[in-house]
């Protein structure tokens, strides 16, 4: 992968869970104190009907979710529960930004939210709790 590959503004990521690894480079971003992840949607992730998988989308949407809890990259969390709401398809070749919020935190449990949007178009709503461990 160039350089001219990842979108501008945005950084390379290296990912620590192999199976979102599989999905593809993954890139990320700061807006103030949120980090913000990206994915370009390829054919291996698309379903039948040319759009992004359902399963990849959550299963980004929870990487998102975790990483929003983790104080650092060597933190360790699990998902206590997580929901989704698919508003509309993203397209195969389109770049997905995954931008999630931590809500309330407490001893051992996060409370987040977020949502995966191509430009100003929202495509997965998503919520959950997660476990520090």
């Amino acid at each position: 992968m160039s350089n001219a590959d990842i979108p501008e503004g945005y950084k390379r990521l290296e990912i620590t869970q192999p199976h979102i690894e599989t999905l593809g480079p993954c890139f990320y971003k700061k807006e103030s104190e949120n980090l913000v992840l990206s994915f370009f949607v390829d054919e291996d992730n698309c379903n039948s009907s040319g759009n992004a998988h359902g399963g990849m989308l959550m299963a980004i949407a929870d990487y998102a979710l975790c990483t929003t809890t983790m104080k650092n990259r060597s933190s360790h969390v699990a998902t206590v529960s997580f929901h989704s709401e698919f508003i509309q398809p993203a397209k195969c070749g389109e770049l997905l930004e995954i931008r999630a919020k931590l809500i309330k935190e407490g001893k051992s449990l996060g409370f987040a939210k977020g949502e995966i949007s191509v430009d100003d178009r929202v495509i997965l709503s998503f919520g959950g709790v997660v476990k520090k461990i």
